[in-house]
Formats: structure tokens, sequence, C-alpha cells
């Protein structure tokens, strides 16, 4: 008989860069108690959430997870890294990326204020957009089987998130140029949110911040929203130069170095 995973072996796994296959029997019994055990292992760790990264904003990820509604999982500040900040870029087990679209937010929300927090202006809401490379990283093994329960005990596989210098202009059309990522110089995704996203990274953005109300979910303001995969997710190199261009000009470029065992 299997026993119902814990926060504390996530904690483990992830700890060592391990990960391993999980059965439904394990899983917590409903989406909400899987968020639940993604927030208690951010507790038993001592920290917050930093930023957000969001999934169900493309229909390959609706199909994946068989869920309409936008999912979410938490990063920590450890996880994120920008282009400004001293010290190495952060790490994951393995290292694949996709190009997206992140959003700041400008303001605090707690959950019993949102639908009037909602009401506010994009520009209300953020105060600033960058363009982005995700980098999941999930203990578990088998997660496109074990499915969207596994996925968000999981913070949605948050491995990292680097990105370029914030933009101000939160309705800047450059939002939906092509955004592309290259590898050692060599080009290996390509993609643009007005094709590759069911709606728009704005409102992807607002999407999230009304089911993570729903959650019982309260949000900062400084935190990062990154909105979905842009661009296929592709195996990148570690030690290499890698670079995220949008609209054919340099947004980010960085080298993520191999972690130590």
């Amino acid at each position: 008989m299997h026993e119902t995973i814990r926060p504390k072996d996530l904690i483990a796994l992830r700890h060592h860069g391990q990960s391993r296959p999980v059965e439904t029997l394990e899983l917590p019994a409903t989406v909400a108690a899987a968020y639940d055990m993604a927030a208690a292992t951010l507790g038993y760790l001592g920290t917050r959430a930093a930023g957000w990264k969001l999934g169900a904003t493309t229909t390959a990820t609706r199909r994946m997870f068989a869920t309409e509604e936008i999912y979410f999982g938490a990063l920590v500040a450890g996880e994120i890294w920008n282009s400004a900040q001293p010290g190495l870029p952060p790490a994951p087990p393995f290292l694949r990326g996709e190009a997206e679209i992140a959003f700041r937010l400008k303001v605090d929300i707690r959950c019993e204020e949102s639908e009037v927090a909602l009401q506010a202006s994009d520009s209300g809401l953020f105060d600033a957009w960058v363009p982005a490379i995700e980098a999941p990283y999930s203990c578990v093994a088998n997660l496109a089987e074990a499915g969207l329960r596994a996925l968000l005990m999981d913070r949605c596989a948050a491995g990292a998130l680097y990105l370029g210098q914030p933009r101000p202009r939160i309705d800047d059309p450059a939002i939906e140029e092509m955004l592309e990522i290259e590898a050692d110089g060599v080009s290996v995704a390509q993609g643009a949110a007005n094709t590759s996203l069911i709606m728009s990274p704005v409102e992807a953005a607002r999407g999230f911040l009304k089911v993570a109300a729903a959650q019982g979910v309260n949000v900062q303001r400084g935190q990062w929203i990154s909105t979905g995969g842009i661009t296929p997710c592709v195996t990148l190199p570690f030690g290499k130069p890698l670079q995220l261009n949008l609209g054919g000009k340099q947004a980010l470029k960085f080298v993520v170095q191999a972690p130590t065992s």
C-alpha cells in the first residue's frame, strides 16, 4: 500500500537533484490539496514565493494535464535571476528552457480583495514586463503520466527563471514580437506570444491572479509572474552562452554552470 507523498519527501528529492516515479495513490487527493502541499514545502524550508510560473496558457499544456484552468507554482528567490544581479545564475539538475514573458506585480493583493483589485488597469496591476527563459525541473519522474496533482504539489516543476532587463510599458507591442533562444550561437527555439499562447501574456497574468485568489493565495508587490511557454521547451547546454532575442535583438545573455554534486 502506498502512503501519500509528504512535503519532506519532495524537499529531499529536490535537495539531492533527484527524481522518481510517483504512483497515483501517493498523490494529494485534490487539486486544492496539491496546492497546499506545495505551500507546505515552502513552509518547511522557511521561505516564501518570490515569483510564480504558470501553466495551461497553451493548448499543449491544457491537453497534457487535462485542465481548462490556468495553474501555477511558486518560485523562490534562489530560483530567480536577472542580468543585473551579481552571482551565478541558478542551475537546475537538468537544463531545459523555454522563452516566456513575465510581469512584475505593482501591488499586494490579498485573496479576499482580489475582485476589487482586478478592476484596475493592466498598468495599475503590473509595473514592468520582461522577456525570460523559464527552466523547469521536477522531482516527479513520470510527470506527464502522474498528471496535474503531481505537477501542482511540485510547484509546477519550478527550476529556474532567468530574466532580462525590466521594461516599464505594460502595453508595449514588443511583447508580441518573436522570441528566439540561442545556445552557443545556434538558434534552438522560436515563437511569438500571439501564436503560441491561448491568451495574451497580460491576460494570462490576470487569469493567474483570479486562480490564486480562489486557492486562498495572497500575492505581493515585486513578485514576477511568468506566463507560459512561447517557444518549445528545449534542452540547453551547461557552460555555454545562452541568449534570448526579442524581435531579433538580444534581450538576455548568460551562462549556467553545471551544478556541483
